[in-house]
């Protein structure tokens, strides 16, 4: 019984080693798989290596034949500005501010034509590292420059005024000036562009203007290329306001010249329009202009003064209708004929008083339709704009389609 007991506690204590031995070498194999991730924890950051400080410019340094209006810039990327200077050929500095974090340099004016530009700019980066470059950049030298008169150029019109913008050199891109051309009124209205001419380009809405609505005009064109090499001189910013309704309207059959201010007839005038030899042209006229006196005369639409049919007259309240010589204007000679037959070279003959009231009370973009006369008074003679169908109007428009 004792060997027994004895043989088993052996055997007991043997299995105990045999099982404690995995558990030993196991545990030391852990320790060391587990070594390489203690060395990697209490590695030490490696520092980050500061950025150079960059300046650049936009348009790049060395550029050239640049658009005057291209907005000039002086950047430092991974730094700060410390002092931009930009001078013209003469030494004039061009001005121009930092933005709030000093990163960015703007001109504040436009560039000139045909002008180098030298550019020197310094600049610190983020560890005080300081940066200078310098450079230059140039501006495009057109062919020649056109300047724009914009009409009307303030004050107040009538409801019949259309916008007329002029340029002194054929304009042989229409579609690039046209973009920068914009009419913003008060109330909006609907309106287009239409071209008369290579040189010049009038606004007209749809319909008449609201009473009372007031005008913004903005023509952008410095720096643009009309075409065929010629720049835009400058642009122009003009505001005008339209004034209350007024319209009159006078058939040639009848020969009354009606008087409306607001729609509300306030003036009825016996008139005289053109002979059979010079009929007066069925249209809608705008008063372009006004004279308290004014020498008539044959010889400015091409009849000599001493021709059959020429005249040279002096007048009084003549108020211009057409380019070819239509006025409304005092004529006491006729006033016999005046609202009974049709005796004038083409112009609307009214007595002095009647002449002195529409001279007193009508004026620049008010209204004259005349029914019932002679041939169509062309788009193209005065502001004879409201002569073309809102679709004919359009389509003279370049951006049409």
């Amino acid at each position: 019984m004792s060997g027994t007991r004895s043989s088993r506690t052996t055997a007991v204590l043997t299995a105990l080693v045999v099982l404690a031995l995995p558990a030993c070498r196991s545990g030391a194999d852990d320790h060391a798989r587990a070594a390489p991730a203690v060395t990697t924890t209490s590695a030490q950051p490696v520092p980050a290596v500061a950025e150079p400080v960059v300046i650049s410019t936009d348009p790049p340094l060395d550029s050239v034949d640049v658009d005057p209006v291209t907005p000039l810039h002086v950047n430092a990327g991974h730094g700060e500005l410390t002092a931009v200077t930009v001078t013209d050929e003469d030494g004039v500095v061009l001005p121009g501010g930092l933005d709030p974090d000093g990163t960015t340099w703007t001109a504040a004016a436009d560039l000139a034509y045909g002008t180098t530009y030298a550019v020197t700019a310094t600049a610190v980066g983020a560890i005080g590292t300081p940066a200078e470059t310098t450079g230059t950049i140039s501006t495009v030298r057109p062919r020649t420059l056109t300047l724009p008169t914009v009409y009307p150029d303030g004050g107040s019109v009538g409801v019949g005024q259309p916008v007329s913008v002029t340029f002194d050199e054929d304009v042989t891109d229409r579609a690039a000036v046209e973009r920068q051309l914009r009419v913003t009124s008060t109330p909006a209205v609907a309106g287009s562009w239409s071209w008369l001419s290579d040189r010049t380009v009038h606004f007209r809405p749809e319909q008449y203007w609201p009473a009372h609505t007031h005008v913004a005009v903005d023509v952008d064109v410095y720096g643009l290329d009309v075409g065929d090499g010629v720049h835009g001189q400058r642009s122009e910013h003009v505001e005008f306001d339209v004034g209350p309704k007024k319209v009159a309207v006078v058939d040639a059959a009848e020969l009354q010249l009606r008087l409306y201010v607001d729609d509300q007839l306030v003036r009825t005038m016996p008139t005289s329009l053109g002979n059979r030899a010079n009929p007066t042209p069925t249209g809608t006229y705008v008063v372009m202009g006004q004279s308290r006196h004014y020498t008539m005369d044959s010889s400015t639409y091409g009849v000599a003064i001493d021709a059959p049919g020429g005249y040279r007259t002096d007048v009084e309240y003549a108020s211009r209708l057409s380019n070819s010589g239509i006025f409304v204007h005092a004529a006491p000679w006729s006033v016999r004929d005046q609202g009974r037959r049709n005796v004038s070279h083409g112009c609307l003959n009214v007595s002095t008083a009647d002449a002195g009231w529409f001279y007193e009370n009508f004026g620049r973009g008010d209204v004259v339709e005349v029914g019932a006369a002679g041939p169509a008074l062309q788009v193209w003679d005065g502001f004879g704009d409201w002569n073309a169908s809102w679709t004919d109007w359009r389509a003279g428009s370049a951006l049409a389609g």
